[in-house]
Formats: structure tokens, C-alpha cells, sequence
């Protein structure tokens, strides 16, 4: 399995990156990005991921502004310290929404959700992404 972690704290990602790999060695961390701007040449240029660990709030802007320039069809887990935009997450259809600090029984049990899910591929519906990001208009 390969994962991308995007995290702008780099002691949050370094620390995610450890649990994985105590979770499981085998799992490949393909890239750890830390904006909005890196992670969209990321994408453009490299093949994705079979998982996304994605922090919502990034220095440059909300990672939901990454949907607007690259089409990802990989399994997503957003991340954050606040569950205020737990909501669009889900309509973006993340599989899973860990909170910060993550514990590594959550991770683990998720990445588990992950394995046993039949389908995991295209979660994102940029359609809706407008809508996400601005509920109001």
C-alpha cells in the first residue's frame, strides 16, 4: 500500500508516519507534503496513491482547494485538530475522519476499514466541491 500524508505541521506528519509504520512496516509513505501548492504539482506529476492522509487546514488555504486543479480517485482520510469541517469532508467522501491528536488504536482501525472496504476508488466529487467549501451561497 502507498500513502501520501499532507500535513503542514511537520512534527504532526513525522508522528503519523511513525504510527503507520509501527501499524504496518510494509505501508510505503510516497510523500509527505506540506501545502496546498505542493501537493497540487504532487499529484500532476507522480501516480496516486492508494491512500490520502489529508490535514483540512494547510498554511496556503483548506485542502479542499487541491480538488479544483487535480482529479484524485484514491481512498481519503481527512485529519484535523477540530471537527468543524467534519461535514464536507463526508461530502467529499473521505472514508474516514480522524480527529488531531490521532490515537494509534483509531489508526489502526481505520486503516483495518480501509483493507475491508470493496471499493475505494474515486471518493472526491469535485461537482460538489463549490458547494462544500461555500455551503452558504
Amino acid at each position: 500500500m502507498r500513502i501520501v500524508i499532507i500535513e503542514d505541521e511537520m512534527f504532526a506528519a513525522r508522528r503519523l508516519e511513525n504510527m503507520i509504520r509501527e501499524f504496518d512496516p510494509t505501508i510505503e509513505v510516497a510523500a509527505k507534503l506540506e501545502s496546498v501548492k505542493e501537493s497540487i504539482a504532487w499529484f500532476k506529476s507522480n501516480p496516486e496513491p492508494d491512500l490520502i492522509f489529508l490535514d483540512i487546514h494547510l498554511d496556503d488555504d483548506l485542502s479542499f482547494a487541491i480538488f479544483k486543479e487535480v482529479s484524485i480517485c484514491c481512498a481519503i482520510v481527512f485529519t484535523t485538530a477540530t471537527d468543524e469541517l467534519a461535514t464536507r469532508a463526508f461530502h467529499l467522501k473521505g472514508i474516514d475522519f480522524l480527529l488531531k491528536p490521532i490515537i494509534q488504536d483509531d489508526l489502526n482501525k481505520m486503516i483495518a476499514k480501509y483493507r475491508h472496504q470493496p471499493n475505494n476508488q474515486c471518493p472526491v466529487n469535485p461537482e460538489i466541491f463549490n458547494d462544500i467549501i461555500n455551503p452558504h451561497k
